[in-house]
């Protein structure tokens, strides 16, 4: 869509170009010279036509207020796309111009005016139509549109009387969203606007005194939405704007027509905890006001009818029994969290223990309430587990509360067993904050460096993880060491990021170490044969001549470079590369 006047105003050579694009520009300029749009006609302020693609693909194009729309058949065409089709319809609307607003007679050199049928024209030829015969039309396009079809039955149904309107509005309902086969993406927006339509004469319904015989559609239709969701590729979202939509005119027709609330209370749980979609969450929060004290009461009593049956899982733990039951916890844990009791919530969560996450939710519940002991207790309950690496969050939390007790030397302890296990840059730093904060961080680092390079050391020399000394140089680039990085690097090797690094840190005053970095880095890429990844090396090497010719030393660059060509001069696609960035690679010797 584009911001226009008159349609004139918006279809003009430079506006198309900046709308589409210059590819989708240039592919319907082609469609337009090469004759492939037909049956043009303008009616008011939309355009008809057919333009011959891969099949015959109808485009639209319309002024509604102060926006173009566009439509195309088109599978780009049918997801909002400007595509070369619409292109090529402008294109040809704007090139007839001068002819309809007057065309010569070659014979007599009048001018005549062309021949345009407008909207109005269209409604007269109607108006003196027969009745039968229009009749007949409409009846013959609706075999092939359905949504026409369903207006005219919606038509029909009003005039037999309100039941009737209501069964026909649920039943377009049903047949708008239930589907028998997949649809794919380029499908989804016209399956949506189908529903939307749908959902129209619903809320025409709801708002026109019906509401409370529009509450049980409102309930099936979701119901059929969470269905369809397993037959769409709905990547574009449509669906959870129809599941909202849905929601929404539920809650109004519960409000224009309530329900008794115990009912309603009853109804809401097993709506939510059978949901099989994003639909019915929160239904206590958004029905409160229906709902009152009764109701809630009336929900919670369905509730715990089912939390009762849902066992306690502890480790690998699975469960059998009870269906759903991640819709049933998140529907105790909300009633739980809405009376405010903590113990309450913890009693909920404490249902299934098979993770350490659950063991730090509970803990941080205890933690932010005030009550440390409880939070501890449960926080170690969890490291008793031994949940491993999974862990790490529960030991981290009992660290810090040692930390917050002022007990230094726990919290370090601790902090250290993890930094064993787990040798990075984010441990390293980790007991960096808890050792400065007990003032005692020199000692602390002197262990640790002494830990990995005692690590380097002790790794099996035949072990297909090698190590390397990245580590260290990540850690000196982290404290600003520079130097010492290097040196690492230069003793025992690091990842190849790591030394690109260490090159751009040392390209201003040690040019030649960069430029060593660099060639060895793009030789070993261009080594690993991967002709998508010759750019790359060839960038490094252009940063490696730029640093020898800086240093007068293009002849050296040179010879290095010839004794990579004859290493892998079976590479052709490398070499047409290197042709083409000859400059850059050899700027002193052009």
């Amino acid at each position: 869509m584009e911001r226009a006047g008159r349609l004139g105003e918006v279809i003009t050579d430079s506006w198309l170009r900046r709308y589409a694009g210059d590819r989708y520009y240039e592919r319907g300029l082609g469609y337009f010279r090469g004759g492939r749009v037909t049956a043009l006609e303008q009616s008011g302020d939309s355009i008809r036509c057919v333009v011959m693609g891969t099949q015959e693909y109808g485009v639209r194009l319309t002024k509604k207020a102060r926006t173009l729309h566009h439509r195309c058949d088109c599978p780009l065409g049918s997801e909002g796309d400007f595509c070369k089709h619409c292109v090529a319809a402008a294109l040809a609307w704007l090139h007839q111009q001068p002819a309809q607003e007057g065309a010569t007679n070659k014979a007599d050199g009048k001018k005549t005016a062309a021949a345009q049928i407008r909207t109005e024209d269209l409604a007269q030829a109607l108006r003196e139509e027969d009745k039968e015969t229009l009749i007949g039309w409409l009846l013959a396009a609706a075999e092939d549109d359905e949504a026409l079809r369903s207006r005219l039955m919606l038509a029909a149904a009003r005039k037999m009387g309100s039941e009737t309107l209501i069964a026909q509005t649920k039943k377009i309902l049903e047949k708008a969203i239930r589907i028998r086969h997949f649809a794919p993406h380029r499908n989804m927006r016209a399956y949506a606007a189908q529903v939307e339509e749908a959902l129209d004469g619903v809320e025409a319904l709801l708002e026109s005194g019906h509401a409370a015989a529009m509450i049980d559609p409102c309930e099936r239709g979701l119901h059929w939405l969470a269905e369809a969701m397993s037959n769409v590729d709905d990547s574009s979202g449509y669906m959870s704007v129809l599941v909202e939509r849905l929601e929404a005119l539920h809650l109004r027709a519960c409000e224009a027509a309530p329900p008794d609330p115990v009912p309603l209370g009853e109804k809401l749980f097993r709506l939510e905890w059978k949901g099989g979609f994003s639909e019915w969450c929160g239904t206590v929060e958004t029905y409160a006001g229906l709902l009152g004290e009764r109701g809630v009461a009336a929900f919670r009593k369905k509730a715990e009818v089912e939390w009762a049956k849902v066992q306690v899982l502890m480790g690998s733990d699975h469960e059998v029994e009870v269906a759903h039951r991640f819709r049933l916890t998140s529907i105790m844990e909300s009633l739980a969290q809405r009376s405010g009791d903590l113990e309450q919530l913890v009693a909920v969560l404490a249902r299934d223990l098979r993770t350490a996450y659950q063991y730090l939710r509970i803990a941080g519940l205890y933690r932010d309430a005030g009550q440390h002991e409880q939070a501890m207790a449960w926080a170690l309950k969890g490291i008793d587990r031994d949940f491993g690496s999974q862990g790490v969050g529960l030991r981290l939390f009992v660290a810090e509360d040692y930390q917050r007790r002022g007990c230094h030397g726990d919290a370090l302890r601790m902090i250290w067993r993890e930094f064993r296990k787990n040798q990075t840059l984010p441990s390293y730093q980790l007991l960096e904050r808890f050792a400065r904060q007990a003032e005692d961080w020199d000692d602390w680092r002197a262990q640790a460096l002494s830990l990995i390079r005692r690590t380097i050391t002790e790794t099996p020399k035949d072990r297909w993880l090698r190590r390397d000394h990245s580590l260290l140089v990540e850690i000196f680039l982290y404290e600003e060491k520079a130097e010492e990085a290097w040196r690492e690097a230069q003793a025992g090797g690091c990842k190849h990021p790591l030394w690109r690094q260490l090159a751009g840190i040392r390209e201003k005053e040690h040019p030649e170490d960069a430029a060593a970095v660099y060639f060895l880095q793009g030789e070993s890429i261009i080594a690993g044969g991967q002709s998508s990844d010759y750019g790359a090396a060839v960038q490094l090497l252009e940063q490696a001549a730029a640093l020898l010719h800086t240093a007068g030393r293009d002849e050296e660059f040179a010879q290095r470079f010839a004794a990579v060509i004859q290493k892998h001069k079976a590479k052709t696609s490398l070499w047409k590369l290197v042709d083409q960035r000859r400059r850059f690679l050899f700027p002193g010797l052009q």
